[in-house]
């Protein structure tokens, strides 16, 4: 998309050194799409002592980096009120999905999966702002859900931004009620505080948060997982992996084993990101409803 023009109108971009494939995007853009800056931010894994100073100096790089491209500065203030803003955006997102602990859900995972695919695509304050109003029109005009016995089920694995992938979950006959997805509700689920050195607070909040596979603290993740299930009274766990995401793939049978021994049924699924092989997925979905009801 990116060598056909479908991105020129982008100043710059920052790539993430996440896994090897962003790593080898990073280098394939640099190499065939023209693109005025380039910056690619490195996350460390391990010691969080060690990894956060290291991470602080990350960012340090992008904002001096960004400063010289940019010929302004980026002042604390700028800093300060661009974490009010995305802290107020995850505060109103867990406002939302809140309403999912209900029985059945008020809020269905499709449209919730619509509004925050749209935070992904739009200014912050815009997306606030529409999610305020969208808040207060559920609040003064409350819709009864349909009544059902549908299994809940947390949705973990692999970043996911197909959301129809989500509404064939819910057609089939389950009640999604967190995503534990870094395009998900997991994206949502932490804080920045203020402090005299926000850079710091910035890279302690981003290495502090429920972990992906990526950071390689499976242990961790299972517990949240685990206190996520209860919260949201969840009956199961469906875990979906992209094909040949080995970060992902590698977990399955460790994490599989934990969520298991905790009393949380697990699907797994691998697909490519869209339905695939729809027929195959809807019967070991429906396979996998009727062993949580039974």
């Amino acid at each position: 998309m990116a060598i056909e023009g479908g991105y020129d109108f982008l100043d710059g971009v920052i790539f993430v050194n996440s896994c090897d494939a962003m790593r080898r995007l990073h280098d394939v853009w640099k190499r065939y799409v023209p693109t005025k800056f380039i910056h690619i931010l490195d996350i460390p894994m391990g010691n969080l002592s060690l990894g956060s100073k290291y991470f602080e100096n990350e960012f340090l790089k992008l904002k001096n980096a960004l400063e010289k491209y940019t010929s302004s500065t980026i002042k604390e203030e700028d800093i300060k009120n661009a974490i009010d803003i995305y802290n107020n955006s995850r505060l109103l997102y867990n406002q939302l999905n809140s309403l999912r602990m209900e029985d059945p859900p008020l809020i269905t995972a499709g449209s919730l999966m619509e509004i925050t695919s749209d935070f992904f695509k739009v200014e912050p304050e815009a997306w606030n702002e529409k999610t305020k109003q969208l808040i207060k029109e559920i609040k003064s005009e409350p819709t009864k859900a349909e009544q059902n016995k549908n299994p809940r089920i947390l949705l973990s694995g692999s970043p996911l931004h197909e959301i129809e992938f989500i509404k064939f979950i819910e057609e089939i006959g389950l009640n999604l009620v967190y995503e534990d997805l870094c395009t998900g509700s997991k994206f949502f689920d932490f804080n920045i505080k203020d402090s005299n050195n926000l850079i710091s607070s910035l890279s302690e909040a981003y290495l502090t948060r429920t972990p992906c596979a990526r950071m390689m603290q499976i242990e961790e993740r299972a517990k949240q997982i685990i206190s996520n299930s209860k919260k949201f009274n969840v009956d199961g766990v469906i875990h979906h992996s992209l094909k040949f995401c080995d970060t992902y793939l590698y977990d399955v049978p460790a994490l599989k084993e934990i969520l298991v021994e905790n009393g949380l049924p697990v699907l797994f699924i691998e697909s490519d990101g869209g339905l695939g092989d729809v027929n195959q997925i809807r019967t070991r979905i429906e396979a996998f409803s009727e062993m949580i009801k039974n």
